[in-house]
């Protein structure tokens, strides 16, 4: 965009608050915010009615492409996230075919998103028995980081990280400074669990939560916490679902370690209160 606009009359979020300002543009960049702004020879964006606020950036997203289109593609995908305020997004390694676990798979992703694609977006890598000579490769062609699960992702083809795995993998992303993303449950837990409720015929959403207690969660928090102090990793806890582990993960940043979390909205609160009738 170039040139200078000015968008008018818009409740402009900003600060924690919601204002009535007008914002200039010049080639691009935001120049100006403030009430009833002079426009001169801009050109006028009506606002009225609207509310104006930053771009939104989803760090975390699964668009299922290559090979899996037809669940969402990267195309309806990024409109639809377009739509709804999204600029920027990044996409998860699984669910598209092939997974993105090396150099070849992550160029044909990003050539496929990069003429499809209709907002800005980074590529994650994948992290899995097996592909960890694969990082550095990954981190040349400019991952924004790796993810492992450290239970089942429910996709036999992207097997969950042992912990040799998430160490070796943990101690390359340390030496290239690159994060590592994990999906943080027990495995053995969520698994016996499972088999459990599945043995007994149980197939409602109260079962479901049931096969995975906060534990299985602060289990494995805890555990990539101690491998990413050992390592000097930076680590993200993806999807955290419970009060104890955002506890813990704040608990082990304020001693120092490179560590963060994405906390989903729908997580938050009673968890068998949110699928509720």
């Amino acid at each position: 965009m170039t040139g200078r606009q000015v968008v008018r009359g818009g409740s402009v979020v900003r600060d924690g608050s919601v204002w009535r300002e007008d914002i200039e543009i010049r080639d691009g960049i935001i120049s100006a915010i403030g009430p009833e702004l002079q426009a001169g020879s801009a050109t006028v964006i009506d606002a009225s009615g609207l509310h104006v606020f930053p771009g939104a950036v989803d760090t975390h997203v699964h668009f299922n492409e290559p090979g899996r289109a037809d669940w969402e593609g990267l195309s309806t995908g990024s409109r639809a996230f377009a739509v709804g305020g999204g600029t920027t997004f990044g996409d998860m390694p699984l669910n598209n075919l092939p997974l993105t676990l090396d150099g070849a798979s992550f160029d044909e992703k990003l050539e496929i998103a990069s003429r499809i694609a209709h907002v800005d977006f980074a590529l994650w890598g994948g992290l899995v028995p097996g592909n960890v000579d694969s990082l550095r490769d990954l981190h040349a062609r400019g991952v924004i980081g790796v993810k492992a699960f450290m239970s089942d992702s429910g996709l036999p083809e992207f097997a969950a990280s042992d912990d040799l795995t998430l160490m070796d993998g943990m101690t390359i992303a340390a030496e290239l400074g690159m994060v590592v993303a994990v999906h943080a449950e027990n495995d053995a837990i969520t698994r016996g669990l499972t088999a459990r409720f599945r043995a007994s015929g149980a197939k409602d959403v109260q079962s479901y939560l049931a096969s995975r207690p906060v534990v299985a969660e602060t289990e494995a928090i805890v555990r990539a916490i101690h491998l990413a102090e050992a390592t000097g990793a930076r680590l993200h806890i993806v999807h955290v679902s419970s009060g104890s582990g955002a506890a813990i993960v704040a608990a082990a940043r304020a001693r120092g370690i490179d560590i963060a979390l994405d906390l989903d909205g729908y997580t938050r609160g009673a968890r068998p209160g949110i699928f509720a009738p």
